[in-house]
């Protein structure tokens, strides 16, 4: 059950009558489709279809059916025992599945053990890591390769590195490969992106984060390099107790809310060098390199822009806080104070990286890197779940990416980027009816993902009055994370 998601009134077998059936593969679209599910999955895409008797029926109007989104980066289960808000925001926005960027072995137990939450209208939990890879896991080459054994035999389905250097995120990245687990996350201030893709690296976050990819991409790179370090982290314990990964969890979730609150001087003048040193030949051969290895790329260039504009009213003025829980607005909102107390020649370096992080998107992009849409919700000041993978595609659109290439970040790409090709992502027979309609086109203009008419989840429908409906329940008593 849902505080917020009332059961769904149509489901079963049901025929979703007279749509024009949007394909992300193909970048096509087929008109006066009938789409009739049964038992949560489709079993057929045609014109003029019998459902049967009995077959409920949604009027589809011309409308447009595309598969639902996956936000590729989010972090709902990090608080396992609420997500109903959170779940809820994202039904009510088309997002139907998620990675969850942050786990543990409690987790990897509780999704082993089915004892995961699962209220009305949940998402798919799509993928998930154990612990992240910090100084208190993997502060040494031995213990960031034991780290990857132990996630290996507790069944994450990914290694996360979050707080390593390059020699214990190369062993880490190793270690993985060799038992055949992907491997991917924040790259560490000292390493070369180039050595993490020849490695294997499965996928970068946040374009880096810092300035890691971007010195690739400088005239100086060296120099940029050498003044870039690692953000003021608080002293993580580098000994396991009882209660010790309680405690740097807690550590790490202050620090997560805006790390652009640490923003050393040093660190602002390796951004302002790196962008004022930019090299577009450097950056196509560094995208190069990344499609050639298969480096996945997720931008969550929402997060980045709540971290580097953390006080604009945007973002602190936001009216769809109200969902929030009071708990988490009140972090942000010392976040934002924080924020403002940095100097203005950081605040200005932090400000001007941004159109070199569009400009870089934008390259890897039109070089085919492969691409996933995520939001960095739950846990990030100012992202709002749900709403926030809606943002994502209107800043992808910034950067210049065309609608077509934004709606795959969030369907078919997310299937080839676990490695389910073939399994969701699209609107064919068999497979899970996980689908978005639309009033408007995406094929040619993205902010038609916006405009969202009804949502089906696991077979079950719900209109937009009834999504409607959701939000008014979760701003009566705002309950996301």
């Amino acid at each position: 059950m849902s505080r917020y998601v009332e059961p769904s009134a149509v489901h079963g077998r049901t025929v979703i009558r007279n749509v024009i059936v949007v394909d992300p593969v193909e970048g096509s679209a087929m008109s006066g489709a009938d789409v009739v599910v049964d038992a949560g999955r489709i079993v057929s895409v045609a014109s003029a279809t019998d459902a049967g008797a009995g077959a409920q029926v949604i009027e589809g109007r011309g409308r447009f059916l595309v598969p639902g989104f996956m936000d590729m980066h989010m972090h709902a289960l990090n608080t396992p025992d609420d997500v109903d808000g959170t779940y809820a925001l994202m039904l009510a926005n088309g997002v139907v599945g998620f990675r969850q960027m942050s786990g543990s072995r409690d987790l990897l137990t509780a999704r082993r053990e089915d004892r995961l939450p699962r209220p009305t209208g949940a998402p798919a939990l799509m993928a998930t890591a154990g612990d992240l890879l910090t100084p208190l896991n993997a502060s040494r080459v031995e213990d960031a390769v034991r780290t990857v054994r132990e996630q290996h035999r507790d069944g994450a389905d990914f290694v996360k590195a979050a707080m390593t250097t390059a020699r214990t995120f190369m062993a880490a990245l190793g270690e993985a490969n060799r038992l055949g687990i992907r491997f991917g996350g924040h790259l560490p201030p000292d390493l070369d992106p180039r050595d993490a893709a020849r490695g294997g690296t499965w996928s970068i976050e946040h374009l880096g984060p810092g300035v890691t990819v971007f010195a690739a991409a400088s005239t100086r790179e060296a120099d940029v390099r050498a003044a870039h370090t690692a953000g003021r982290m608080p002293p993580l314990p580098k000994v396991r107790l009882p209660g010790t990964e309680r405690l740097v969890r807690r550590l790490i979730r202050g620090v997560v809310t805006n790390p652009a609150t640490r923003t050393s001087e040093q660190e602002a003048q390796a951004y302002e060098l790196a962008d004022g040193t930019y090299d577009q030949d450097k950056a196509e051969e560094l995208a190069a390199l990344f499609v050639e290895h298969g480096t996945w790329q997720c931008p969550t260039l929402i997060r980045v822009h709540t971290q580097q504009f953390g006080d604009a009213p945007e973002h602190t003025a936001d009216p769809r806080r109200r969902y929030m829980h009071p708990g988490d607005l009140r972090t942000w909102d010392r976040s934002a104070k924080k924020f403002a107390t940095l100097p203005d020649t950081t605040r200005r370096a932090l400000r001007g990286h941004w159109t070199a992080q569009l400009r870089m998107t934008k390259t890897f992009a039109d070089a085919g890197v492969p691409m996933v849409a995520g939001s960095d919700a739950c846990g990030a000041a100012g992202v709002i779940p749900g709403f926030a993978l809606h943002d994502e595609f209107d800043l992808l659109a910034e950067a210049g990416l065309d609608p077509l290439t934004i709606l795959r970040t969030a369907t078919s790409g997310a299937a080839r980027f676990l490695g389910e090709e073939g399994a969701f992502g699209r609107v064919a027979p068999g497979l899970p009816a996980d689908l978005v309609l639309l009033d408007e086109d995406p094929l040619l203009d993205h902010t038609a993902l916006h405009t969202i008419a009804g949502v089906m989840r696991d077979g079950a429908w719900w209109s937009r009055a009834e999504l409607d409906a959701v939000l008014e329940r979760i701003a009566a008593a705002p309950g996301a994370h």
